[in-house]
């Protein structure tokens, strides 16, 4: 696994979409997605931001602190040169060549097609750029389009966790799916 700080990060293209480094331009992006009940309900520690300033504070400070560190690798997803949702690589393990992968789109964006487009695009960056042979995805059991996606485009079902995370928006404790996704079953 290469670290972070190393890898080439020119943005990647896939059937109209495009995965590139955050911006603070992004900030009205990432001031909806916090605010964005099902994002907040089915990702784990998303904090709302009080307002786009806010959000274009913590996109100048955090993303690329915690790419210099190696902590994680977050990116934005652009379509027809709109930001249309969020992708990240967390959880970086540099001895088993593993993370863990996050996506989300903006409501009038969450189509098959696109989140298909997106989370595929996460994993090239992973497998192709920092050399990871393993990624794994938690889905909440209740989060059937997560699911689904994350099989569209390769991801196995390998195992079931009571009770694993609790819901920004409403604390309530979700049941995860894992799944996990190798180079080789990538599609």
């Amino acid at each position: 696994m290469r670290a972070l700080a190393e890898v080439r990060d020119d943005p990647l293209a896939d059937d109209g979409l495009l995965l590139r480094r955050p911006r603070p331009a992004d900030a009205p992006l990432v001031l909806r997605g916090t605010h964005d009940p099902l994002v907040r309900e089915f990702l784990q520690a998303v904090i709302p931001h009080r307002d786009e300033a806010a959000a274009e504070r913590w996109l100048t400070e955090i993303p690329p602190m915690l790419w210099q560190t190696g902590r994680a690798a977050y990116f934005t997803l652009e379509a027809a040169g709109e930001a249309v949702g969020w992708g990240e690589l967390v959880n970086l393990d540099p001895e088993q060549d593993s993370a863990e992968i996050a996506v989300w789109l903006l409501p009038e964006h969450r189509r098959l097609r696109t989140a298909k487009s997106a989370m595929r695009l996460v994993c090239r960056f992973g497998f192709e750029r920092i050399g990871l042979r393993r990624i794994d995805a938690f889905a909440a059991a209740d989060n059937m389009p997560s699911q689904l996606t994350g099989a569209a485009i390769g991801f196995r079902r390998a195992g079931y966790r009571p009770a694993l995370f609790r819901s920004s928006r409403t604390q309530r404790l979700h049941d995860a799916v894992y799944a996990t996704l190798v180079p080789e079953d990538l599609c």
